[in-house]
């Protein structure tokens, strides 16, 4: 399992700021236990997606309720990423 202290160095690092989101951290840690494939797949998609297709999802999630900035979709798809390279 990865530890927090890590995961949120390199989130600091990776966007030049302190970064301790502690439901992110939560998120981490069930993705990091998705076992099913095609899961796993759909989740390496999100993070290879390009600016339009970020600006999509981004509009996804407001339809459905959930509202981020776009360097939130940014740290969120860096998270996933880190995820998958950790698992």
């Amino acid at each position: 399992m990865v530890n927090k202290k890590d995961f949120f160095s390199h989130m600091s690092e990776l966007y030049g700021e302190e970064y301790s989101d502690n439901d992110v951290y939560k998120t981490l840690k069930s993705i990091m236990k998705v076992t099913d494939d095609k899961k796993i797949e759909e989740l390496r998609h999100l993070t290879v997606m390009d600016h339009e297709q970020r600006l999509a999802y981004r509009y996804a999630l407001a339809s459905n309720g959930k509202e981020l900035t776009p360097r939130q979709v940014d740290q969120y798809l860096s998270m996933i990423e880190y995820a998958l390279s950790n698992m």
